[in-house]
């Protein structure tokens, strides 16, 4: 295994320092809070949930084998409780539009809301997906995981997440085909650089 610089500030919360925790939370904070945010759908929960982690992370890390990065860990656990989460609550909310940027050049008010539209339209697809699949096209494409990532997240193999991967994109474009057929149904340029 690569070096991981997090590891000895794991041993150090193993051995009951705090502030060493505050530094992995400060450290890791944003990037759970965005994957929260893709997870769960909007703002609404995702400060109590991105806490809950955390929380989860802390009463936990004496369990850390240290046989994956402390990263990699902390992603799994903020996954799986999302998806936990977004089950116990029988109600799945929208992925945020907020996945695409708003930033462009001078465009027409028109151009502007067909582009509108067409990302609330994907992000409609990916929600309805179901939530293993949802969970893997947004590590894959807006967090920008490789599928060992994801896999070693997810606590399955890389064939199992190719083919979570594979029938997602099967459903997407089954029910995003109207948008399809002009053959330029989205514009990557409008696709977050988070």
């Amino acid at each position: 295994m690569n070096f991981d610089p997090d590891m000895e500030l794991v041993r150090l919360c193993q051995a009951g320092d705090t502030s060493a925790f505050d530094e992995l939370v400060n450290k890791h904070k944003d990037r759970i809070y965005r994957l929260a945010y893709k997870m769960l759908g909007g703002e609404y929960e995702v400060d109590d949930v991105t806490q809950e982690v955390f929380l989860k992370v802390y009463r936990s890390i004496g369990k850390f084998r240290y046989q994956s990065s402390f990263s990699t860990w902390l992603t799994q656990i903020a996954v799986n409780h999302c998806m936990n989460y977004l089950k116990s609550q029988r109600k799945f909310k929208l992925l945020p539009s907020g996945l695409f940027s708003k930033r462009s050049s001078v465009v027409s008010p028109q151009a502007m809301a067909e582009r509108n539209e067409k990302c609330e339209r994907v992000c409609r697809a990916i929600n309805d997906l179901p939530l293993k699949q949802k969970a893997v096209i947004i590590m894959y494409y807006f967090e920008d995981y490789s599928c060992e990532e994801i896999a070693e997240i997810m606590n399955c193999s890389v064939g199992t997440v190719k083919s979570r991967l594979f029938y997602a994109r099967m459903e997407l474009k089954k029910q995003l085909k109207s948008y399809l057929e002009d053959g330029n149904w989205i514009d990557n340029s409008i696709v977050r650089d988070a």
